[in-house]
């Protein structure tokens, strides 16, 4: 899930638990009757309100075609059916379907269904990739594996930002918004970064803690940064691998911080090290073609 209130410089990304998302939904007080209408495309079947305009639905489903093309050259999975999605007019139809006011969209694992709301394509595109993303993610690992909420909410951050080539016009899973890394330079300057084990053992409640969330959010998008770029992404592809093969988090992590975190301190230093040294680099909002 997404945060609506640090959308391009910060990018606070989210994702709350399912479950807090169908019990804000619960606490509407009058249910509004939507009027549903569908649009097919080749990988998305999407439900939207017939007050969308059917441009804008058809303008979101290239975004997700776009998008689902470089997930699948990065990861090399293919879904076997279509991905759904419900696509609401206003935030009072959004909370009706299990969102948070705060939040622009969310993922709920229990439905499939990737549910955003309209709102300016600025803000909506990053929350569309960022999103995409998780819905895709399960549907690799598939439905069993337990995903620790620093590496599903570090690469849907780290998709999030992806950029346009300026030339093709085409989305490049190379291109990717680094500003949210400033957040994390600026904490290891000042002594108040999170010990690199403490982020990936956080508990989804404790991940989402207000007082932490966003350092959270930000230190997992920089350590998802590390892997893909100074790592060439072989880290992710294993630890996604195990997952999927064992469904045991422990057997992943030793793909990343060798077996029994011998090698964390050392991930932990050079982590660090990389981060400090990256050039922060002005990019152009998604969707902006």
């Amino acid at each position: 899930m997404r945060t609506r209130g640090c959308l391009l410089l910060c990018l606070v990304v989210l994702s709350g638990p399912a479950w807090a998302q169908e019990e804000l939904g619960k606490k509407t007080k009058e249910k509004v009757a939507i009027q549903w209408a569908r649009y097919e495309s080749k990988n998305y079947s999407i439900e939207y309100e017939s007050l969308i305009p059917t441009g804008t639905v058809k303008q979101i489903a290239e975004e997700l075609e776009d998008v689902l093309e470089q997930y699948i050259s990065v990861f090399k999975f293919k879904p076997a059916k279509k991905f759904r999605v419900k696509y609401l007019e206003n935030p009072t139809t959004f909370e009706q379907e299990g969102g948070d006011p705060s939040h622009p969209g969310f993922f709920n694992p229990r439905s499939g269904y990737l549910v955003i709301q309209q709102m300016p394509f600025y803000e909506l595109i990053p929350t569309v990739y960022h999103e995409a993303f998780h819905q895709y993610l399960q549907a690799y690992l598939g439905d069993e594996a337990t995903i620790p909420t620093w590496f599903n909410e570090g690469l849907a951050g780290y998709f999030e930002g992806m950029q346009r080539n300026e030339k093709s016009k085409k989305l490049d899973s190379k291109l990717i918004d680094n500003r949210r890394i400033k957040r994390l330079q600026e904490a290891i300057f000042t002594r108040s970064a999170l010990p690199l084990d403490k982020l990936v053992d956080a508990a989804p409640a404790e991940f989402h803690d207000k007082e932490k969330e966003e350092l959270h959010y930000s230190q997992s998008f920089a350590f998802a940064y590390f892997l893909m770029r100074a790592m060439g992404g072989k880290p992710v592809f294993q630890y996604a691998e195990e997952l999927k093969k064992t469904k045991d988090v422990a057997l992943a992590n030793a793909k990343i911080f060798g077996k029994d975190r011998k090698n964390m301190k050392t991930v932990e230093k050079t982590w660090k090290q990389y981060i400090l040294g990256v050039k922060i680099e002005e990019k152009k909002p998604a969707g902006v073609k």
